[in-house]
This record gives C-alpha cells, sequence and structure tokens, in this order.
C-alpha cells in the first residue's frame, strides 16, 4: 500500500518561489508507485492543496489532513520544501511534532537555532572545533554607527539577513560608505542584520542527512559563481 506524503512548498519569505522550485523538482523525482504525493501550497493567508482538475483545498489545521471527494487523507510524513519561515526556523516543524508527523529536515529546536546565523555561529564557535569568521549583528531598533561597527571588523564584508538564505539581500561591502545601505537593503526584508567579515577562500557544501538512525554524507559539492558572489534572485516577493 503506497504511503501519502505532503510535499510542502511555499512559505512566508522572499524565498517563495525558490521553494516553488525545489518542489517541483521533488515532485518529478519521487518514486510515485511507493508514495502519492499531495503538493501543498503556504502563505500567510491559506495552506491549500490543488487537485488535478483545479479544485483549491485548504488543509484542516487541527490534524494536517485534506478532504477530498469526501475522503479524508492523512499523511504517512510531510517533506518539507519551503525556503525560509516557517520551514526552515522551526515553527512548522514544531506543530508537525506536537502532531506526531514524521517529517524530513532536523526539529524545532536544532531549525530554530541555526536559521539565526549569528546565534547559531555563537554556539559553533564555542565548540572550539570551527574557526567561525568575525561579525556584528545589527538590529533596526537599535542602530549602531559605522565607527561602532568598523571598530569590531575590517573590510570587505558581507552584509545579509540574520534569518535569510537565498542571497537575497546580500551585499559584500568593499568600503565604509556601502556599508549604510547595504545593512538598509536588509532592514527593508527584516529588523535585524548581520554584518561578518570576508573570508577568502573556496566554498564547499557537504549535505548529510538522517535515515533510520544511520548518517549518510553526501558527495562534496564546489559552489562556482560567474559573479563575485552566488546570487539567486526570486522573481516573487514576500508573501
Amino acid at each position: 500500500m503506497k504511503k501519502n506524503i505532503a510535499l510542502v512548498a511555499g512559505g512566508y519569505s522572499g524565498e517563495y518561489v525558490i521553494s516553488i522550485k525545489t518542489a517541483v523538482t521533488i515532485e518529478n523525482n519521487i518514486d510515485k508507485e511507493k508514495y502519492d504525493v499531495y503538493k501543498i501550497i503556504l502563505d500567510r493567508h491559506h495552506w491549500k492543496h490543488t487537485t488535478p482538475d483545479g479544485e483549491e483545498i485548504e488543509v484542516d489545521r487541527k490534524d494536517f489532513s485534506l478532504t477530498i471527494a469526501e475522503q479524508r487523507i492523512n499523511f504517512d510524513a510531510v517533506f518539507i520544501a519551503v525556503h525560509g519561515t516557517p520551514g526552515e526556523d522551526g515553527k512548522f516543524q514544531g506543530y508537525l511534532e506536537m502532531l506526531n508527523i514524521p517529517f524530513t529536515s532536523c526539529g524545532a529546536i536544532v531549525s530554530g537555532l541555526t536559521f539565526n546565523k549569528i546565534y547559531c555561529n555563537r554556539v559553533i564557535a564555542q565548540s572550539g572545533l570551527v574557526h567561525v569568521s568575525k561579525s556584528v549583528h545589527v538590529f533596526k531598533s537599535r542602530p549602531l554607527s559605522i565607527d561602532q561597527i568598523l571598530a569590531q571588523i575590517t573590510l570587505p564584508v558581507f552584509v545579509k539577513p540574520s534569518e535569510g538564505g537565498s542571497s537575497l539581500a546580500t551585499t559584500k561591502v568593499k568600503t565604509p560608505e556601502e556599508l549604510q545601505p547595504a545593512i538598509d537593503a536588509v532592514y527593508a526584508i527584516e529588523p535585524q542584520a548581520m554584518v561578518e567579515e570576508f573570508v577568502k577562500g573556496r566554498e564547499f557544501s557537504i549535505g548529510v542527512y538522517r535515515a533510520l538512525d544511520k548518517l549518510t554524507a553526501l558527495p562534496i559539492t564546489e559552489i562556482i559563481s560567474s559573479k563575485e558572489f552566488l546570487i539567486m534572485k526570486p522573481s516573487i516577493p514576500r508573501v
């Protein structure tokens, strides 16, 4: 008997479009002989599934189920393809944990910690195992002057959202005059920014996943961009 899988995409951030593209890739590659896949799109107003004939079905958030043609569909597991909030910051994971529904990705606590780059770096730095570049945490509600920031770190720096991804509102800053506009670009989408010293070198990514208590490391991938750094440009703003 095939298992029912909820493939959840969308979200509440500027990474909405990237999430939708991720879900398409997953949907095209998942084994349809083993799984019945129901794609569910989240936004701030609706959690909905669209049937093949175009009918939009709202998720029952009391138990994360669907009712299609008077048939109740409960899910054996959830494949989280949301980039940004609420799929990477622990909020959606916490909801699923309360319902005791298995899901991909780490749990609510780890997701919440790692979603904020500043707090995550502080925890990693305390381990003493990994060198973490210097950074300054700046808040829109408690602004720092450019002199105060540059007294703590050295140019060039990267300015990025503390809780965003996909290079949105990320700027490489080489001069003091460029710093405030870069911070303001972050404040346009969230109230806190990370100003981090640039580290020269090559960039690698190594994915690791746990399945049935076994850890598996994926092949090493080097990130090479035709530009100064990798930039992704979604075409739809925050929803």
